[in-house]
């Protein structure tokens, strides 16, 4: 009952604010409200501690020849890690809103909430099906909160590729389903065919947003800080929870070697235009991409924690970063805190992040993580492009500081005690050789151009790389073959339309009858 109470907490926050948008749009109580439903979403996750492992079983679907398997939520060690930071998340956007003040539409605090509750429902199912299911309510969701941001034709068609691109995925989960049932094994997290792995690790590339590279969000600053933090970094770990479930063994099949070598390219592009990124919300694609591939080559070389140390990592040190508009001190040294969660370091978050065995790809996994904390710390260091801090009550300005200071101070916690595994040394000689890269790297940025960011727009845009340009290729197929079928749809419409149809009618009657006597 546990993740029930933690998700409707979320959810009926979520409806509060609606209905008091409705009915009262200027109530000055709505912050507290938001704010009050995830601190209580958040300790009702901190419960699920001290009675995990435990399951949620709903009624079985009928006709069960159909539907073999009910819908199922678990909470073990690792969806209690990932709900936790999804919670601790949620309630960092909302307490750091406060120095929005372009953020006065109740409506953005109800969907992060929404958004949070649906995290915690991806990170906690127990089946496929399950997440199958929570993965196409979060996709509406996220559909319903950015087309109304949407500038434009142009801004309506990215939306709807991003959306097709998620459903792509999910559909891959469907197929891969299908494979295991034509091997006759029930599709679960524990009994998946050799054959159907393969799928598993596609479907959560595709919805992780590798394609297209940016994703499309509402261009505001303030927005994209708000609710672009949720759908981007709640988004992206609801389709890690796939790998994360998955057993090691169930992943490996002829083909890893090369999804091993694909995921190492995109971890050194994401690291490399990361470090690169002229400030952290142009770069925070780029941040996504480095981490899920990381997180992937984990669950790769046999290592599902390695998923769960990453995923924890995007949504706490990436949630931190994102969040930090404002200049204070303590937030300022908080998010340095971000740099020891990433290094892999011996008792840090990341340190079980690189068990498993890695083969050739290790002093390419140093790099790209290298790059990655070398892009964190100058976004973290970069003081001055955060604006000043101007809030008139004092207890504004120590809420703001809490959200950061939560996000910081869970990341230590879950590094040593978050689940079973996470308390060790880990690979330490992997870490310092990434520690002194980082060093490296840090010191040469101002020093070399080639290392220093590049504009803005041509990070936004990514017109230089091959993957958009083929992409923009297949979008172009898809305007001529829409062009072609309202052109026929106009000559059906139009005053000949039912001369077409009279002729259309003929000539399959004629091919029908064609072989008969």
């Amino acid at each position: 009952m546990l993740i029930l109470i933690s998700c409707s907490l979320f959810f009926a926050a979520a409806l509060a604010l609606l209905i008091l948008q409705i009915v009262q749009p200027k109530a000055g109580y709505a912050w507290f409200a938001a704010t009050g439903g995830a601190t209580l979403a958040l300790a009702s996750v901190l419960l699920w501690k001290t009675q995990a492992p435990f399951d949620l079983t709903l009624p079985a679907w009928k006709p069960l020849s159909v539907f073999p398997t009910p819908l199922l939520f678990r909470a073990d060690d690792k969806a209690f890690a990932l709900a936790l930071s999804v919670s601790a998340l949620t309630l960092a956007i909302l307490l750091t809103a406060i120095t929005r003040s372009a953020i006065v539409n109740t409506l953005t605090w109800s969907g992060s909430l929404a958004l949070g509750g649906m995290g915690l429902l991806a990170v906690s199912a127990g089946n496929p099906l399950t997440l199958l299911l929570v993965w196409s309510a979060l996709d509406l969701i996220e559909l319903a909160i950015q087309l109304p941001s949407a500038q434009g034709e142009t801004g309506n068609e990215k939306i709807v590729i991003s959306f097709s691109t998620r459903v792509m995925g999910s559909g891959l989960l469907l197929w891969a389903n299908i494979v295991s049932a034509a091997q006759g094994n029930v599709f679960d997290f524990q009994s998946i065919a050799p054959q159907a792995g393969i799928y598993l690790v596609l479907a959560a590339g595709l919805r992780l947003g590798v394609l297209p590279l940016h994703l499309p969000y509402a261009s505001e600053t303030s927005l994209r800080r708000g609710i672009g933090t949720s759908l981007r970094l709640i988004s992206a770990v609801s389709s890690l929870a796939l790998l994360a479930r998955a057993p090691a063994e169930g992943l490996q099949s002829a083909f890893t070697p090369f999804l091993m070598g694909l995921s190492v390219l995109a971890a050194l592009y994401g690291g490399w235009m990361w470090l690169r990124a002229p400030d952290d919300l142009n770069g925070r694609p780029y941040w996504i991409i480095c981490l899920a591939a990381l997180a992937i080559i984990s669950a790769l070389s046999g290592n599902p924690l390695g998923v769960v140390a990453w995923g924890c990592a995007l949504l706490l040190t990436g949630g931190a970063l994102f969040l930090a508009s404002a200049q204070h001190a303590w937030t300022e040294r908080v998010l340095l805190v971000g740099t020891l969660s990433l290094s892999s370091a011996p008792f840090s978050l990341t340190a079980s992040a690189w068990v498993g065995n890695l083969g050739f790809s290790i002093p390419f996994v140093i790099a790209a993580q290298a790059l990655l904390m070398a892009g964190f710390l100058r976004q973290a260091l970069r003081v001055n492009a955060r604006s000043a801090l101007e809030l008139e009550a004092g207890w504004g300005v120590r809420m703001y500081a809490a959200g950061i200071a939560l996000l910081g101070l869970f990341q230590l916690l879950l590094g040593l005690t978050g689940w079973a595994g996470a308390f060790q040394i880990g690979a330490w000689l992997q870490a310092l050789i990434t520690a002194l890269l980082t060093a490296a790297a840090v010191w040469a940025t101002p020093r070399l151009r080639l290392l220093n960011p590049v504009r803005a727009h041509w990070v936004q845009g990514s017109a230089s790389s091959s993957l958009s340009a083929a992409y923009q290729g297949l979008w172009l197929l898809y305007r001529f073959i829409r062009q072609v079928s309202q052109a026929v749809i106009a000559a059906l419409e139009g005053e000949g339309g039912m001369m077409w149809t009279l002729l259309l009618l003929i000539l399959f009657i004629s091919f029908i009858t064609q072989g008969n006597p």
